[in-house]
């Protein structure tokens, strides 16, 4: 009874759709036989838009799909690899992360993120360094920064390496990069710098970090003028001290004697071990007014040495011979300016040890030394 129904609806449906086609054509006078050609004309566009319609819908579907799969891989490979990608709009200032950045920072999913929010994570120094490449307007061209943050879930600090470039699509400007935990390579690189230019014992730059520093030094004392002031400094007695109280007692003695000449220096004086018991201090920088501060730091130093060391229930006593020399009035070269002060710090031994001697100028090395 419905099927019935049905079919005499469609026909009442398609007599009607003829009958206003034929009263249409009729009032166009159009013959039969072009009527029924327009018919078949418009029904083959139909059907060509159709197919159209249907095979881009299609395409779209395709394309849909392969982007979708293209995300989940990309996805993939970057949480596998570690690698956090973040984006920011600068209308909006709204901050994007992927899900590795959140393990990054340990920062819970859900919240809510904006560039001010970084400043608790980022250390203050680096921060100024962040945020200035985020005020640093639509430039082009890759950017690199590598920086320090406090985690947020467990307060460790970690080390990364950020790179981003702007993205512009009309009036919408878009800083898109990724970062990196570089935490475990800055750690084996701070170890193999400190197996190469750190004494093992006292914690101080060791003679290849003099050698590197003081060359660069010198070079920039030349450019602007300034003198270097160089100490070579021996402990009197150390000799006795482990051979008597022992090895152990002597390293200790070395670790306080090393502490005690940083508490006297200032922030831009350097202190380094040679090995043994022989220092090198380097004053970087001084006008030929200030030549004064050489023997003032060097009283210092003998004063604080030669105070009574106790570790323990073991005390123990030694003193310090200080040699001076000054670049560029005694040697404008690394090697002369460090023999230099050498030869000084045998004038001061020879002369009675616990104080100091600068460098005779006007006389060679070897006639100092045999004096």
């Amino acid at each position: 009874m419905c099927v019935r129904v049905g079919e005499r609806a469609m026909d009442t449906l398609i007599n009607g759709i003829n009958g206003v086609l034929a009263q249409l054509f009729g009032l166009l006078s159009i013959p039969a036989w072009l009527a029924a050609l327009v018919l078949l004309l418009l029904a083959a566009a139909v059907l060509i838009l159709l197919v159209f319609v249907a095979r881009h819908q299609r395409y779209i579907e395709r394309t849909n799909r392969e982007l979708l799969l293209a995300n989940r891989r990309l996805s993939l490979a970057t949480s596998v690899a570690g690698v956090g990608i973040w984006e920011w709009e600068k209308e909006t200032d709204q901050l994007l992360w992927n899900p590795v950045m959140y393990r990054i920072y340990g920062v819970p999913p859900e919240r809510r993120l904006s560039i001010d929010s970084l400043r608790a994570w980022i250390l203050p120094d680096d921060w100024q360094r962040m945020k200035a490449l985020f005020q640093s307007g639509l430039s082009s061209g890759r950017n690199e920064l590598t920086f320090s943050i406090i985690r947020d879930d467990d307060g460790s600090m970690r080390h990364l390496h950020a790179t981003c470039h702007w993205v512009h699509t009309g009036r919408r400007h878009r800083l898109i990069g990724t970062q990196v935990d570089i935490t475990e390579e800055h750690t084996a690189r701070q170890q193999i710098y400190r197996e190469a230019y750190q004494d093992a014992l006292t914690g101080l730059p060791n003679s290849r970090a003099l050698r590197m520093q003081l060359h660069a030094g010198l070079q920039q004392a030349r450019q602007q003028g300034l003198m270097q002031g160089v100490f070579f400094i021996d402990l009197d007695g150390f000799k006795k001290v482990n051979d008597t109280l022992g090895h152990d007692i002597g390293d200790l003695l070395l670790k306080g004697a090393a502490g005690r000449m940083r508490q006297v220096l200032r922030q831009t004086d350097h202190v380094y071990r040679l090995g043994g018991d022989e220092f090198v201090v380097w004053i970087a920088h001084l006008r030929q007014d200030e030549i004064t501060v050489l023997e003032t730091i060097a009283s210092k130093l003998i004063e604080t040495l030669s105070q009574l060391f106790q570790f323990g229930e073991v005390e123990c006593r030694v003193s310090a011979s200080v040699g001076i020399a000054t670049s560029p009035d005694d040697a404008d070269e690394l090697e002369a300016l460090l023999k230099a002060a050498d030869v000084a710090m045998y004038q001061a031994k020879k002369g009675g040890k616990n104080q100091f001697r600068r460098f005779q100028a006007g006389t060679t090395v070897e006639q100092q030394m045999g004096a």
